[in-house]
């Protein structure tokens, strides 16, 4: 055994040491308050001087997820390592005394020396049985020899000594001679039943104390921790594998299921990378739980925690992550906006919200940092496979739900992101993260928030590492009987509202959204040039039996425009490469056959090229106008003249059938069909803004053909203000830059086009 005298004074300086960190002296404990080291451990728990002062000197600490966990029992293997660093006893050599002691398993140092030390002798059977509980007689047995306790000849008789094994009545009996013990308020000493973590700490806490090798401090009081959300402690064991997502913050996975390491690989995007972690879920079952890691140019990253459970079995897994160094902590919610909902008979009822809130702390230096906090959604996947070999796909929503709680435990930050899986479903979850502040004022984060409740059918709030899903329309398939359909919409997948608002302030959250939006169009196009959708519109499958995939020209024009003005704001090299790609595309049409003819030199793009039918579909007014600026741009940007000639050939289609565009009651017909009739109510906004656009991009070109498009706005513009039908931002300051503001529509101002 070490020098009791030596240790004595060790470790009483390192407590004086401890509780001087703390705030308080040895003598002054009772008025002064320390913070709590465990979310479990508070004020009213009945061992918690105990468990504090073991803790405080390193001989028992917690769980990653600031807990300690007082009920879970204690197996043999764990008591064997407390004791031989509580006695600090040497550390011997391995020996193969034991069949389940290996020199690899956790438990070897305590094994080994308490084995050496006459305090654990192992089992009948040639084991250590590292893994089963230690029983209360047994913890009693190993206390006296570890502390070399002797009998006082106080005589002790509990009324249950009968279940009392023989081999432990000695150790049991003196064990409480020494007060060390007093069993159960009954009378009994409850022998068989295993030992939880908090009675070992006050068992061992009260042999240490008996034997002179710590004084016993007064109690201590705790600083009421804060709370977040409806945190709430995990009573049982829990099984913890760490990701190492950060040099910052430690992150876990927590959950009662095994987690098994899958391995790791890294994709690279233009202006992101993923590092994509993968974890097997209990041994032979097929869930995985996926924690893909987005590093962004501009040193923030994303955070996307993803269960597939293709199995009945429920799956819950807790994101855990701790951070130091913390001055203060404060959520600001989306909730502070409540948002009004309603039902359309375009995409009917969209069951998402917004994001829980953006968590900002303040280290002790006065820096602050802010991570936006999403929710967690639980959806079905669906697949509706075609003939043809290809397949349109969706994903119905089951639950959105607030996935974030934590507490703060002094200058630690616990935060916890759940996901609960009920079996054959997915769940997703993401976190923002930046080391500066994503707003620079709470009035432009109070903005933004407004404007996502305001405006929550049309703003990201689901993002996955694939991007991010939001409500369909109900004209497409596959759709479920719940109407509850969602998937990756490409105009939402580029983040237009969110760059015109970064051009607009520079704040960094824009920012960072941005790069996400270019890393999703990267991941949504795979290896081709442009964009196919995923889902088939019904709308379409009924008049042509177009199916999915298939190109959408107007998505591609937008989200060519959208990386072309990214990319110049962001000074990308290769900022024009959507739009070159896109461009071509369009110039190879009349070629492939995709148009609608007005005469020789005159054709329309068609809307839609499906992937593998050969069918000629119609031509929309507002497509038309997105693609013919897409040519004229790639033509300024590139000087190529098949662009020109591809514009001029669709300009000469609109002048020949400009009459035949205009309704009698002065609105644009939405479409002409293959057998060029002219059908459909037209968008309210949209097809001014690209009126506009097309006038402003002609002028520079060939200004000869601005009257047409002067008709046309005038046209345009005079049948949304006989209707009070308002206009858009963009409306109204295009109408400036041209010099026709006169026009302005009369009602309200919309951000959005409708």
């Amino acid at each position: 055994m070490p020098n009791r005298k030596v240790m004595n004074g060790m470790i009483c300086s390192f407590l004086v040491i401890v509780l001087s960190l703390f705030g308080c002296s040895s003598t002054d404990a009772q008025t002064n308050a320390i913070y709590q080291n465990f979310t479990d451990v508070h004020n009213q728990f009945w061992a918690k001087d105990e468990v504090t002062q073991l803790v405080d000197m390193g001989i028992i600490n917690g769980y990653p997820d600031k807990q300690f966990r007082p009920s879970v029992e204690v197996n043999r293997g764990q008591a064997a390592n407390l004791l031989a660093g509580a006695l600090k006893l040497p550390e011997p050599a391995y020996e193969p005394v034991f069949k389940d002691i290996s020199n690899k398993s956790s438990f070897v140092k305590g094994a080994m020396a308490t084995f050496k030390a006459g305090i654990f002798i192992g089992k009948e059977d040639g084991t250590f049985g590292a893994g089963d509980s230690l029983t209360r007689e047994q913890m009693a047995t190993v206390l006296v020899r570890a502390f070399n306790l002797e009998d006082t000849g106080e005589h002790i008789e509990f009324k249950d000594e009968a279940r009392i094994s023989e081999s432990h009545k000695e150790g049991v009996k003196i064990l409480a001679q020494h007060g060390i013990t007093t069993g159960k308020e009954d009378g009994t000493f409850d022998p068989k039943t295993p030992v939880n973590r908090a009675t070992y700490a006050v068992f061992l806490h009260r042999a240490m104390v008996k034997e002179g090798l710590i004084e016993e401090v007064p109690e201590v009081t705790f600083i009421e921790p804060k709370v977040f959300g409806s945190y709430q402690d995990t009573r049982f064991d829990q099984n913890f594998v760490e990701v190492p997502v950060s040099n910052k913050a430690k992150t876990y996975l927590r959950s009662t299921v095994h987690l098994q390491y899958a391995g790791n690989k890294t994709v690279n995007h233009r202006h992101a990378k993923d590092i994509i972690y993968t974890y097997k879920v209990g041994g032979l079952s097929p869930a995985v739980v996926n924690v893909t890691k987005r590093e962004l140019e501009n040193g923030d990253y994303f955070l996307f925690t993803e269960i597939r459970n293709p199995q009945r079995m429920p799956i819950r897994v807790d994101v855990i992550q701790t951070e130091g160094e913390l001055e203060k902590g404060i959520l600001r919610e989306y909730s502070r906006f409540p948002i009004k909902k309603e039902t359309d008979d375009t995409f009917g009822f969209d069951g998402t919200t917004y994001p829980t809130g953006v968590f900002e702390i303040t280290s002790k230096e006065g820096t602050k940092a802010q991570k936006m906090i999403g929710k967690a959604y639980r959806s079905k996947e669906l697949e509706l496979k075609y003939p043809n070999g290809e397949s349109s796909h969706t994903r119905e929503l089951l639950d959105e739900s607030e996935a974030f709680s934590g507490v703060t435990l002094g200058d630690i930050q616990l935060s916890v992101y759940t996901l609960s899986s009920r079996g054959y479903d997915i769940v997703d979850q993401w976190i923002l993260h930046s080391d500066q502040q994503l707003f620079s004022t709470n009035e432009r984060m109070d903005a933004w928030m407004l404007e996502s409740a305001t405006y929550y059918k049309k703003r990201n709030k689901w993002y996955t590492a694939n991007g991010p899903y939001n409500k369909m329309a109900t004209t497409i398939e596959p759709m479920p009987k719940s109407g509850r359909g969602y998937g990756r919409n490409l105009l939402l997948v580029k983040e237009d509202r969110v760059m015109a608002l970064y051009n607009e302030t520079q704040e960094r959250y824009y920012e960072s959204l941005l790069y996400n939006s270019f890393a999703n169009l990267d991941i949504f196009r795979g290896k081709k040039t442009y964009w196919e959708t995923e889902v088939t519109s019904t709308y379409l499958k009924g008049l042509f039996g177009i199916t999915a995939p298939f190109v959408d020209t107007r998505f591609n024009e937008q989200i060519a425009l959208f990386l072309y003005n990214g990319g110049k704001a962001f000074g990308h090299a290769d900022y024009n490469l959507g739009l070159k790609n896109y461009a071509d595309l369009l110039a190879s049409q009349k070629e492939k056959g995709n148009i609608i003819k007005v005469d020789a030199t005159s054709y329309y793009v068609q809307d839609y090229f499906p992937t593998k039918q050969k069918v000629n579909t119609h031509t929309s007014m507002n497509h038309l106008l997105g693609g013919m600026n897409i040519l004229l741009l790639a033509y300024e940007e590139f000087g190529d003249e098949k662009y020109l000639k591809t514009a001029n050939a669709q300009f000469s289609a609109i002048e020949k059938d400009v009459n035949r565009w205009i309704r009698p009651d002065g609105d644009i017909w939405y479409k002409t069909s293959p057998d060029r009739t002219f059908v459909g109510r037209d968008y309210t906004h949209l097809t001014l803004e690209d009126l506009i656009h097309s006038y402003e991009m002609w002028t520079n070109i060939d200004p000869s053909k601005l009257p047409l498009f002067e008709k046309l706005i005038r046209s345009k513009a005079g049948y949304l203000n006989a209707n009070q039908l308002g206009y858009t931002t963009k409306i109204k300051k295009g109408l400036e830059r041209i010099g026709m503001p006169e026009l302005l529509p009369a009602g309200e101002e919309h951000t959005d086009a409708l």
